[in-house]
Order: C-alpha cells, then sequence, then structure tokens
C-alpha cells in the first residue's frame, strides 16, 4: 500500500502517511461528502415540490374570480352560477348575484329582454350555493312568474272579447300572504286562508281564490287552470265578465322544480 500524496509504501491498515502527514484516503472522504451534499440537495428539492403541490391543490382559483368580476350583465354572471354553483355561492359573490337578479328582473319590466331568457338566467342564478341569494332570486322569480301568468290570462281574455285583469296592491299583498302560508305549513295554510284575506282586504267575502300546483312555469298554470275551470262562471279568471283586479303569488319548489300559485280575484 503506498500514500496517494506522496506516493511512499506504507504498512497494512495505515490511516495516516507517516512521511507526508496526510490522510492516505481523501478520495473516499471527498466522495461521502458529495453524497452528503446530494443528500441535502435531494432533501430540499423533495420539500421545495411538497410546498408547490401544496400552493397549487389549496391557492384559490383566481379565474373564476377574475370571470365573476369581469362580467358584462346578468347572463354572463348567471351563465357562471351554472358552470360553478359551489364556487358561484362564495360570499365574496352574493353582492354580485343579488345586483344580477335585480337586473334581470328591471331587464324584464323594461321589455328589453323577453320572458325566457329572464327565467333561465333566474334559474341559472338560483343554482348558487348560497341561500341568501336563493331565496332572493326566488322573489324576483316569483314577479317574473305571476307577470307572465297574468299577461298569458289577459291574452286568453282578450280572444274571448273581455276586459284585461288589473293586478291590485292590496290583492297582491293578500296572495303573498296566503302563499307564505303555504311556504311555511304546507297545505294546512286552507285552515288560516280565510282570515289572512279578511285581514289585508276590507271587503273580502267579494274574493275568489283559485290555487294550481306543481306547475313548470306560468304558460303550464294557465294550461292547468284552463282545463280544471269552469266557462261562464263569473268569478273565472278567463271568462269571467263580473272579476276586474287580481291578486297572484307564486312559490317554487326546489325539490320538484316546481311553481304553486296562488290568485284572488275580486268582482
Amino acid at each position: 500500500m503506498r500514500c496517494i500524496n506522496c506516493g511512499r509504501k506504507l504498512p497494512p491498515d495505515t490511516a495516516r502517511c507517516p512521511h507526508c502527514i496526510k490522510d492516505i484516503e481523501p478520495k473516499t472522504q471527498n466522495s461521502t461528502e458529495r453524497r452528503k451534499v446530494f443528500y441535502t440537495l435531494g432533501f430540499c428539492g423533495l420539500i421545495l415540490a411538497l410546498i408547490a403541490a401544496a400552493v397549487l391543490i389549496f391557492m384559490p382559483d383566481n379565474s373564476f374570480r377574475r370571470s365573476m368580476e369581469n362580467a358584462e350583465n346578468c347572463y354572463s354572471i348567471a351563465a357562471l352560477c351554472e358552470e360553478s354553483p359551489t364556487e358561484a355561492g362564495d360570499s365574496r359573490y352574493q353582492l354580485i348575484l343579488l345586483d344580477a337578479a335585480d337586473e334581470a328582473l328591471s331587464r324584464y319590466n323594461n321589455l328589453t329582454c323577453g320572458y325566457n331568457q329572464t327565467a333561465a338566467a333566474l334559474r341559472q342564478l338560483y343554482m348558487a350555493d348560497n341561500q341568501v341569494v336563493r331565496d332572493h332570486v326566488e322573489d324576483v322569480w316569483a314577479q317574473v312568474e305571476c307577470h307572465r301568468f297574468l299577461q298569458l290570462l289577459n291574452h286568453k281574455r282578450t280572444e274571448n272579447s273581455l276586459p284585461e285583469l288589473a293586478p291590485d296592491d292590496s290583492m297582491n299583498t293578500a296572495a303573498q300572504s296566503v302563499a307564505d302560508e303555504y311556504a311555511a305549513v304546507g297545505m294546512d295554510y286552507q285552515n288560516n286562508m280565510e282570515r289572512l284575506v279578511q285581514g289585508i282586504l276590507p271587503d273580502a267575502e267579494a274574493v275568489s281564490a283559485f290555487t294550481i300546483f306543481s306547475s313548470v312555469n306560468a304558460q303550464d298554470a294557465v294550461v292547468k287552470f284552463e282545463e280544471q275551470a269552469e266557462p261562464e262562471t263569473p268569478t273565472d279568471l278567463i271568462w269571467g265578465k263580473d272579476i276586474s283586479t287580481v291578486g297572484i303569488d307564486a312559490v317554487y319548489n326546489m325539490d320538484k322544480n316546481t311553481w304553486s300559485f296562488f290568485i284572488l280575484a275580486q268582482q
């Protein structure tokens, strides 16, 4: 065995050369040091990779936020609700969705958007996983469905050469009260309906009540009413000659995706 530094012959198992006073295994030590460096770098790389993966997994996706904030109108916002109902339900977007529902109603009332597009947008907004938004959208949607229901009724009356029915604020309030009772207690609402109407309308005895359950929309409700109505009855909504004002409200059933209409008519 020779010293790798000075080349002199050494006895077996010598760790240090007695001639040049140097370790005879520097290459081995260098290899060990290099391995330590490699292990350290590998461990650090693994930690960095895990951190990067965690950031990608748990960091919120800003692309949806940008899409929501940059949406041009209520219809674009509504489409995002259908695309990602869970993300859209985040409280950060609550005010945006509430405003979108109001915008859809305003466009409908101003005749800048038709019923089908308005109903479709409200249906999409209702998909957002946010109860505050759903409650407001349901109120707005009910107004649209009630307006459409009255519009279709008056079209039928015009075909029968009868004057159109006019909505009345007090009648609408009474109809809303009945609808709220139905939403709260189900079919037991009938037990309190007369009392509710009498508490709002001074001439409750001249009021006739109509209910239409499980309708897909306003048009479906009118078809159902026409099928069960009695022509030439004075209080009938389509053929009645003696009624002039109505109040209408509607309740949405999310499980069945249907509407129930509550109509009061006064002679």
